[in-house]
C-alpha cells in the first residue's frame, strides 16, 4: 500500500502544470478577470479626483475671465458717467445761460437792480418805506 502511494505521488508530480481540471480553470479564469476588473477600477478611482478638479478649475478661470470683462464695463461705465456729470455741470453754467439769453433770445440784463417788496402806493398813498428811501433824512 505504501508503495501505492508512493506512485501516486510520484504520477502526480509528473503532470503537466498547464493542465488543470476545468472547474480550477474557470475559477483561474474569473479571478484573472476579476483582477484586471480590480485594477482597471482602481485606476478610475484614482484619476477621477484629479479629472473633477481639473473640470473644476476651468469653471473657475471661466468665471473669473466674466467677473473682470464685468469689472472692465463697469469702470468704462463710471468713466462715462464722469464725463456726461461733467458737460451736465458745464451746460448748467449761468455764465452759459446768461450768453444763451442775451444772443439768442435778445434778452438784456437790467440797468439797476431791483431787491425785494413792492414800491409803490397803498391806496393811493406812499409807503413810508418808499418815501423814505427815496428821500435821505438829514438830521440837524
Amino acid at each position: 500500500m505504501f508503495s501505492q502511494n508512493v506512485q501516486m505521488m510520484d504520477y502526480v508530480s509528473s503532470m503537466p502544470q498547464g493542465i488543470a481540471i476545468p472547474r480550477e480553470r474557470a475559477k483561474e479564469e474569473a479571478s484573472s478577470g476579476s483582477l484586471i476588473h480590480h485594477v482597471v477600477l482602481g485606476i478610475v478611482m484614482i484619476l477621477l479626483p484629479f479629472m473633477a478638479a481639473t473640470i473644476l478649475h476651468g469653471f473657475n478661470v471661466q468665471a473669473e475671465y466674466n467677473m473682470q470683462q464685468v469689472r472692465a464695463e463697469v469702470m468704462s461705465l463710471e468713466k462715462e458717467n464722469s464725463v456726461l456729470k461733467l458737460e451736465v455741470s458745464r451746460l448748467d453754467a449761468p455764465v452759459r445761460i446768461q450768453k444763451i439769453a442775451e444772443t439768442k433770445l435778445g434778452m438784456r440784463l437790467p440797468s439797476r437792480n431791483v431787491y425785494g417788496g413792492m414800491e409803490g402806493t397803498r391806496q393811493g398813498t406812499k409807503s413810508p418805506k418808499a418815501s423814505s428811501a427815496s428821500s435821505p433824512k438829514t438830521v440837524r
